[in-house]
């Protein structure tokens, strides 16, 4: 497992929560050994809280990679944890898998992350499998407002994770060139829902759904998340395995390991103004409220499902998945 570091403050707060409930899951089962990479400029504050037993993997500045690919063969598994943002995380599978340990990583196959890191190319692919997405606009590096969108609006970066980056455009006085390429869409209300899935090469199994809690800002930020309700279960895991499977389609590949969808309940029952608005082809912070669900954590049935095990999940502590970014 690796924290990359990047330098918003957000990426490391949920990368170090990633990285803690991965390693504290782990410690729930005696037959997974650790070695968690951390760091080495890290100060102690933002250091990991890591079970004893796990291995630290002290890593000096710029060389994540390259230490990484040093002691994989030691390993079973790798589970790379990195951002979309600036292409990190294609970038750095793909030198993982051209090392020759591609056999050993959790995360999806190259083309089905690249189609997913890109919020544009994604939502291209979802609509035109029938899949709800937001109407949006490309909006290139110092572009300007494309003259038949509708605010109030969405501006992303088309390759990002989380909250970074983006904006809500209320009036055409808000909009700011954008620095990098970017997405501009129909702003959206409703629920924010969210389904994690582990998958593999032949299945797709939908875990809790949630909602996620963010800000109301102009710069909105990601609070935490809590179980969604028990009225809209069924459409959010819907969405989310019919966004996977297109998503598989569209590149040719299989989704493994762990894999979210992010979406937008709608008002109506049936469904007709839910909008898909994402999928991510990594762990997501979810990891940390959903583990706590489960008696046993999720490292075990992650690793059986990849390996062609059988898994057996547990009822769900839903109180136990409730987390917050935000210290009370």
């Amino acid at each position: 497992m690796i924290l990359k570091k990047m330098p918003p403050v957000g990426f490391l707060n949920e990368g170090r929560l990633m990285i803690e409930a991965l390693a504290w899951d782990a410690s729930k089962n005696m037959d997974i050994d650790v070695t968690v990479m951390v760091d080495e400029t890290l100060p102690p504050e933002d250091a990991p809280q890591l079970p004893e037993d796990s291995a630290v993997q002290s890593v000096a500045c710029g060389r994540d990679i390259k230490l990484l690919l040093e002691i994989a063969p030691d390993f079973d598994h790798i589970i790379f944890i990195a951002p979309e943002t600036q292409g990190v995380l294609v970038h750095s599978l793909q030198e993982i898998e051209n090392a020759g340990f591609g056999d050993r990583l959790t995360n999806c196959p190259i083309p089905f992350v690249i189609a997913a890191s890109d919020k544009h190319t994604t939502c291209t692919i979802l609509a035109a499998a029938g899949i709800p997405t937001p109407t949006g606009y490309t909006v290139p590096a110092g572009g300007g407002l494309p003259d038949d969108c509708h605010l109030p609006a969405v501006l992303k970066p088309r390759m990002s994770a989380g909250c970074d980056g983006l904006r809500i455009v209320n009036s055409h006085t808000d909009f700011i060139a954008p620095e990098t390429d970017s997405r501009i869409e129909h702003l959206i209300s409703g629920i924010h829902g969210s389904c994690c899935c582990l998958c593999t090469s032949d299945s797709v199994i939908p875990l809790l759904p949630c909602q996620q809690v963010f800000t109301n800002r102009p710069q909105p930020a990601y609070l935490g998340c809590e179980p969604a309700p028990v009225a809209l279960h069924s459409r959010i895991q819907a969405l989310a395995v019919q966004s996977i499977t297109a998503l598989e389609r569209a590149t040719d590949s299989r989704a493994h390991g762990w894999v979210g969808v992010d979406m937008i309940l709608g008002s109506h029952d049936d469904g007709r103004d839910d909008r898909v608005l994402e999928i991510n082809p990594r762990l997501t912070t979810s990891f940390v409220g959903l583990s706590r669900g489960q008696q046993d954590g999720l490292l075990g049935p992650l690793l059986n499902h990849i390996r062609g095990k059988p898994i057996r999940l547990a009822p769900w502590n839903k109180e136990s998945c409730t987390f917050s970014l935000v210290s009370k």
